[in-house]
């Protein structure tokens, strides 16, 4: 009799950490890329928060674009080091038919990856809330110190450019000379 209690106890409690810990780890938010294909919603959102928009150009075959995101990207999401510095968000190349363009208007995807001259994959691009890109794109990967260290570089070049075009712009104001 013994015995069942006790082997009744290991069950409960193994139950219930099974079922706390389900609980811990729901409670958790979820942290992944999001991919889209609607960039007039993803740079409203970008403007909202004043942040540039970061896209990840990756492809289904691509084992770097893997690399990067285990390596480098979904580390930083989960450390929260991108938060308030970047909207991040992926776009697969691969996927055909159109997408919403930032203006509002249907464009092709492949309309769309060509305007960023994407010949490799992953190539990361900063952009305004208008699409123009406001830093070099970073193409390809090779190994996460180095990469984390260009991206941030990259990001803060990104962030000053966008701050520098929201910026009031001063004129100065020159007298017309009276002519003699």
């Amino acid at each position: 009799m013994k015995f069942v209690l006790k082997a009744i106890s290991s069950i409960v409690r193994i139950t219930l950490a099974f079922i706390l810990g389900g609980i811990v780890f729901a409670a958790e938010p979820l942290k992944v890329i999001n991919i889209t294909d609607d960039w007039f919603t993803e740079a409203n959102l970008a403007k909202k928060a004043g942040v540039p928009l970061m896209v990840v150009f990756s492809s289904d075959d691509c084992p770097y674009c893997a690399r990067l995101k285990n390596q480098v990207l979904l580390p930083l999401v989960r450390d929260g080091k991108l938060s308030n510095k970047v909207l991040l968000r992926e776009f697969n190349i691969d996927v055909g038919g159109k997408i919403t363009d930032f203006d509002g208007e249907r464009v092709r995807a492949r309309v769309f990856v060509s305007r960023y001259d994407i010949y490799a994959t992953p190539t990361v691009v900063l952009l305004d809330y208008e699409g123009e890109p406001l830093a070099s794109p970073i193409v390809g990967y090779n190994e996460p110190d180095a990469y984390t260290e260009q991206l941030n570089e990259t990001i803060d070049s990104a962030t000053m450019t966008l701050a520098a075009l929201r910026s009031p712009q001063f004129t100065t104001v020159v007298p017309i000379q009276a002519i003699p």
